[in-house]
């Protein structure tokens, strides 16, 4: 009967020490995948910004087009880093601060997931100011 408990109690320290274990690197494994994932999509999305900021139309624009080419170049950042990013998180992507003059953009983006195991939520934020010029 000693025997039972003494393995039963083995089995159960090396159940929670797995499962424990199995937490901790699935989220370290989760962030960096999502750190990499979302550098490289928010590089890639604003190349292709540039190229539609790039564009004759972007370039001569009297005061009245702001709002309309910062929607423009926002819709596109969006649509390509919705493409670029393979997780199954809610990214948020906010424009901080912009200045067409100068062609300096900040953005920043916020992505939220849940962890494997206990349901929790997780939470990464880029922030990054771009220069067209």
């Amino acid at each position: 009967m000693r025997g039972v408990i003494t393995c039963s109690g083995i089995i159960v320290v090396i159940a929670l020490i797995v499962m424990i274990h199995a937490s901790i690197t699935g989220n370290n494994i989760r962030r960096d995948e999502v750190n990499r994932s979302l550098d490289g999509a928010m590089d890639f999305a604003f190349d292709r910004m540039g190229d539609v900021y790039a564009d004759k139309f972007f370039t001569t624009y009297d005061a009245g087009k702001r709002q309309q080419i910062l929607t423009d170049l926002m819709e596109e950042f969006c649509v390509v880093l919705s493409e670029r990013v393979a997780s199954d998180g809610n990214v948020t992507v906010k424009l901080i601060d912009s200045d067409l003059d100068r062609g300096l953009f900040q953005i920043g983006v916020t992505e939220e997931y849940e962890y494997p195991f206990g349901g929790r939520t997780g939470k990464c934020y880029y922030e990054k100011t771009y220069s067209f010029n």
